[in-house]
């Protein structure tokens, strides 16, 4: 029995001792680690500081931690407050051009708390137990954007008719490296118009466009939401009403990634120089309508997104019949379009 309470004892100094060895174990760390990530630099930048991202790369699960840019150069660096277990940790992220993509340096620094520093012990330190969250989540950035990105199709759909439509709409010109950003934060204010006004909308948001050009810099665009009645706003607002009538348009269908859009809409006009349809911005729209977005759902690769060029059928001035031909001129199906957005 006696023999027993030694043991005991014995067990209990060395736990007291083990728990003061790892209490007053050095508290600060840096923790440094790199990836070679195989995609555009602007887009791997553009998808890691867009704060609502962060929960598809995160090594972390949500409830875990928590992300605050404090600093973002474009295409430069990121700097971050993680905070983890309620301890703050300082985070920068490094974007250094290569010749196939962008290499990030992911750079942490902080305060171990009792836990962590236990882990670190029982893990054999700090590197084992950080270091490989922060692989953990280059390796998330690298199979999301890889994967998620090259991941999509595009579908000419034909001709179809866009049916009139009211809406009301916020105006704006940003960069093309810019657009989805801003074009999201538009989106964004408009639903908060909507809802803090009591507007009822019918059908899904959309982007106008007074032209499409591949070579813009800028672009000129208006986030639009339909509504059943055109409606007057005061001057100077920011929210405007907008109407559009009936008008033919060559409808194509993007699955994925708003990157590939300029080759949809490439391939939407060259369909429309195919068959000889000639472009009419006076009588209708370009325009983008967002069937699956988010925050219904994260993934691109699973985005659809319905865009259409205006046109009209081209006419053609009657020749002299000087002999029977036997040529027959074809010409794409039109079709109607049920969506209420059209």
């Amino acid at each position: 029995m006696r023999i027993l309470k030694y043991i005991l004892l014995l067990l209990l100094l060395l736990s007291v001792a083990f728990i003061v060895f790892v209490a007053t174990l050095k508290g600060d760390y840096k923790i440094v680690r790199s990836k070679e990530i195989k995609i555009a630099q602007d887009v791997v930048f553009t998808f890691v500081t867009d704060s609502t991202s962060s929960e598809d790369w995160s090594p972390w699960k949500s409830n875990e931690a928590s992300f605050k840019n404090i600093k973002v150069i474009p295409n430069d660096s990121l700097a971050q407050n993680i905070t983890i277990s309620e301890i703050k940790n300082e985070s920068l992220m490094r974007f250094q051009k290569t010749k196939q993509g962008v290499l990030i340096t992911w750079e942490m620094k902080g305060n171990l708390n009792f836990n962590l520093k236990l882990l670190s012990v029982i893990q054999g330190g700090v590197e084992n137990v950080l270091g490989d969250k922060l692989e953990e989540g280059l390796e998330n950035i690298d199979t999301y954007l890889v994967k998620e990105l090259k991941n999509y199709n595009i579908k000419i759909n034909g001709l179809v008719t866009k049916h009139m439509t009211n809406y009301i709409q916020q105006i704006d010109t940003c960069s093309t490296a810019d657009f989805q950003k801003v074009s999201k934060s538009m989106l964004q204010n408009m639903m908060s118009f909507v809802e803090k006004n009591d507007i009822e909308i019918l059908g899904l948001p959309f982007i106008t466009y007074e032209s499409i050009s591949s070579n813009d810099k800028e672009i000129i665009f208006a986030m639009c939401v339909p509504v059943e009645e055109e409606i007057l706003t005061t001057p100077g607002s920011e929210i405007s009403g907008g109407h559009f009538d009936e008008f033919l348009a060559v409808k194509t269908t993007l699955t994925g990634d708003y990157s590939h859009r300029k080759e949809a809409w490439n391939k939407a006009r060259n369909y429309g120089q195919k068959y000889k349809l000639v472009e009419d911005s006076f009588n209708g729209k370009f325009i983008e309508v967002y069937k699956v977005s988010l925050p219904k759902e994260r993934k691109p690769s699973k985005w659809v997104t319905e865009l259409y060029v205006p046109v009209k059928k081209k006419v053609y001035a009657p020749k002299p019949k000087l002999e029977t031909s036997t040529e027959e001129e074809t010409s794409p199906k039109e079709e109607n379009s049920t969506n209420t957005n059209q």
